[in-house]
């Protein structure tokens, strides 16, 4: 019998969502081996199945944990929901559950196998409960994934206008150019008094835009995007978070991969960090000296520019944990 955590010695159960766009695979552990499951729909109805599904089988939530994957957005109204009906809800980062599978050497790879194996490790590890986003960090985070999701628009519109010959195509292209540039400056706005409004996004922001490289469009995505610092043990792991760790391949002394960024994690925020790193590689002192050293040991471009991007990440997360102003003395080698 597997022993549980000793900070939820109370518990009877821990129930292992693996989370897709449409559906939902539930696995329900008792803490020696799983003793239901079912597969639900990824929407309000489907929710309010999962509940009385718990219920039936004595799934309270004072007796009971919830496990399950970060998978893009996909998870978080089903976590919102079980946290409003009192469940305690861990949402954990996609890298910790494929390294615990390798460590369990399960090798089969299904949706059912997948939520067992969530609830097992949810029964075993003392996770960190999950917490909503406020209805101001709720507002700012759709916001600024509009901005993002614009500037995505722009930049195809843009390769399309590039590639166009046709006159009638190319003027098509650019109102319709001009139009998203319209709409992203509206939503520009739009986040500056939105965070103008509240003196919470205020002050971190604030925070932020004191880290030479960070403006105030990026720091609204880390805000929006990290949520609270206390999320997080460490730096490293709002890295990871972000999928901004390096994955390295090696075996034995004949088979070493080059390093690359895991881009396992949240996508937007690793996005939001591009074009302010290569600005802090020029301006901000400690990413200038750790880009630095980085090109005199003969590292690409690219290399330089993740490690950049990871660094600033760093420095976010320390300037909001600590809430002090961004101080590069505390930085080595600068």
């Amino acid at each position: 019998m597997e022993e549980a955590p000793s900070s939820s010695s109370r518990l009877t159960f821990s129930l292992g969502i693996d989370v897709g766009k449409s559906a939902l695979e539930l696995a329900l552990r008792d803490g020696k081996d799983t003793v239901a499951g079912t597969t639900v729909s990824n929407n309000p109805e489907g929710h309010k199945n999962l509940a009385d599904w718990l219920q039936d089988r004595g799934a309270e939530p004072e007796n009971t944990c919830v496990c399950m994957e970060a998978s893009g957005d996909f998870q978080e109204a089903v976590a919102r929901f079980l946290h409003e009906e009192g469940y305690r809800v861990s949402v954990v980062n996609a890298r910790r559950i494929k390294g615990y599978a390798a460590s369990q050497l399960q090798r089969t790879k299904t949706d059912a196998a997948d939520a067992a194996l969530i609830a097992r490790f949810g029964w075993r590890e003392d996770l960190r409960a999950w917490e909503p986003p406020s209805a101001s960090e709720s507002r700012l985070q759709e916001l600024t994934r509009a901005r993002q999701a614009l500037k995505k628009e722009k930049t195809r519109t843009q390769n399309r206008l590039d590639e166009a010959e046709d006159e009638a195509v190319r003027r098509a292209h650019r109102n319709l150019l001009d139009e998203i540039e319209q709409q992203i400056e509206d939503l520009e706005e739009e986040i500056e008094e939105h965070v103008e409004e509240d003196p919470e996004l205020k002050g971190r922001c604030s925070l932020l835009d004191t880290i030479p490289g960070v403006g105030l469009q990026t720091a609204a995505v880390v805000i929006s995007e990290l949520g609270s610092p206390k999320r997080f043990d460490s730096a490293r792991q709002a890295a990871a978070y972000a999928g901004l760790v390096p994955s390295h391949h090696q075996s034995g002394t004949s088979v070493r991969g080059t390093p690359r960024m895991s881009k396992i994690g949240n996508g937007r925020l690793r996005r939001a960090m591009y074009f302010p790193a290569m600005t802090a590689l020029r301006f901000n002192s400690a990413v200038k000296a750790f880009g630095d050293r980085l090109k005199e040991r003969g590292k690409e471009k690219m290399v330089v520019i993740g490690a950049a991007m990871r660094k600033l990440l760093h420095i976010c997360y320390g300037v909001l944990k600590s809430g002090r102003p961004f101080d590069a003395s505390l930085h080595p080698g600068t």
